[in-house]
C-alpha cells in the first residue's frame, strides 16, 4: 500500500472518528425505535400437526372399488368411483370454505379468560358490516394464518396454524384436523351409499338375468334329455352353461360388493392417521425482537456513517467553492424561495 493510499484511507476514517457521536446516536436511535415497534407488535405463535391419509390397503371396501368401476364399464354404465385420494387433496381441503367456516364457528377458551368460550371468529376480532361478510373475511384471514405442506416422498401432510395465543394456535390446529376427518368421513360414507345404491340396482338386474339363463338351461335339458352325441345339441348345451356361469359370476361379485358397501356406509373409523398432534408452542415465531434490534443497530450505524460522509463532503465542497456545490446551493435556495412564496 502506498503513502497516498494510506492518506486516502485516513481521510476516509477521519470524519467517522470526529463525528462518532452522530454515528452512535443514529445507531442507538434506530435500535430504540425498532425495539419500541417490536414491543408494540403482538407475539405470534405457530402450532404444527401432521397426519397421513388412509391408503387403499387400509380399507376393506377399497379392494373392490376398482373392480366395481371395471364392472360398471363392462355393463355399459358410468360409476364415479374413486379408490383413493392424494395427500394434495387433503392439503387443499384444509383451506376449503367448509372447513374454514366450521373452524371459525367453533368455540375455544378465551386466552384472556379461560373460563369462557367464544367462537374463533370473535377471538380473531374480524371486523365486518354484516354477519356473512364477517364470516367471509374471517375465512380469508384464517386461510392466511394457516399453511398446509405435503411431503411428496412420504405423503405426510403438515398443518401450521399461527395465532397470537399459543394455546389457541394448538387448539385450532387440532380442531381443523377433526373437521377435516369429519368431512372426509361423511364424504366416504356418501360415496359408499352411492356404491350400495349402484350395486343394489345391478344386483336385482343380475339376479333376474341369472334366473333367466338358468330357466333357459332347464328348458333345454327338459327338451333334450339325451343330447350327448349330437354336435349341435352339445354346442347349445355348452353355450347355455357358459351363459349361466357368467351370470352367476356377475351375481356373486355384485353380492359381495353390495355387502361391503353396506358395511362401509355405516363405518365410522377415521380416514386420517394423526402422526403428531399439535401441542402448545413454547417459543413465539415472531417478532424476533433480539434479531430485530441487532439489525436495526447495524442499519443505524450504516445510516450514521452515511450522514457523516454527506456532511463532510458538503463542508469540503463549501470550503473549496466547488462549481457543482455552488450550482446545487443556488438551486436549493431558489426552490426554498418558491416554496415560501407559494405558501
Amino acid at each position: 500500500m502506498t503513502a497516498k493510499e494510506d492518506i486516502s484511507l485516513f481521510e476516509m476514517l477521519s470524519p467517522l472518528v470526529r463525528r462518532w457521536r452522530v454515528i452512535a446516536a443514529t445507531a442507538i436511535g434506530c435500535a430504540v425505535l425498532a425495539a419500541v415497534l417490536l414491543l408494540l407488535q403482538r407475539p405470534v405463535y405457530t402450532a404444527e400437526t401432521s397426519f397421513t391419509p388412509e391408503t387403499p390397503s387400509n380399507s376393506s371396501v377399497s379392494s373392490s372399488i376398482a373392480g366395481l368401476a371395471g364392472l360398471a364399464g363392462q355393463l355399459g354404465l358410468s360409476a364415479n368411483i374413486s379408490a383413493s385420494v392424494s395427500p394434495d387433496f387433503f392439503a387443499r381441503l384444509l383451506h376449503s370454505r367448509e372447513v374454514l367456516r366450521s373452524a371459525l364457528l367453533t368455540e375455544f377458551p378465551d386466552p384472556r379468560d379461560t373460563a369462557k368460550k367464544r367462537p374463533l371468529l370473535d377471538l380473531m376480532e374480524v371486523p365486518a358490516k354484516s354477519p356473512e361478510g364477517r364470516l367471509q373475511a374471517g375465512a380469508r384471514s384464517l386461510a392466511k394464518t394457516t399453511e398446509a405442506k405435503v411431503d411428496k416422498t412420504t405423503g405426510i401432510v403438515t398443518l401450521e396454524v399461527e395465532m397470537h395465543s399459543p394455546e389457541l394456535a394448538a387448539a385450532v390446529a387440532n380442531r381443523m384436523i377433526e373437521l377435516l376427518n369429519q368431512f372426509n368421513l361423511e364424504r366416504r360414507q356418501s360415496q359408499s351409499h352411492e356404491q350400495r345404491r349402484f350395486t343394489g340396482d345391478r344386483l336385482q338386474a343380475a339376479e333376474q338375468e341369472l334366473r333367466g339363463a338358468e330357466r333357459a338351461q332347464l328348458r333345454f335339458l327338459q327338451t333334450n334329455r339325451q343330447y350327448v352325441g349330437s354336435p349341435l345339441l352339445e354346442f347349445q348345451a355348452e353355450q347355455l352353461e357358459r351363459a349361466v356361469q357368467v351370470k352367476q359370476e356377475v351375481f356373486l361379485t355384485l353380492t359381495k360388493a353390495h355387502e361391503e358397501a353396506r358395511i362401509s356406509e355405516v363405518r365410522d373409523t377415521p380416514v386420517l392417521t394423526v402422526i403428531d398432534p399439535a401441542v402448545v408452542p413454547a417459543i413465539r415465531t415472531r417478532p424476533r425482537r433480539t434479531l430485530g434490534v441487532i439489525l436495526a443497530l447495524v442499519a443505524g450505524t450504516i445510516l450514521g456513517a452515511a450522514l457523516v460522509y454527506v456532511g463532510a463532503y458538503r463542508s469540503r465542497a463549501r470550503r473549496e467553492s466547488a462549481p457543482d456545490y455552488v450550482d446545487f446551493q443556488a438551486a436549493w435556495d431558489e426552490a426554498r424561495g418558491r416554496s415560501r412564496r407559494s405558501s
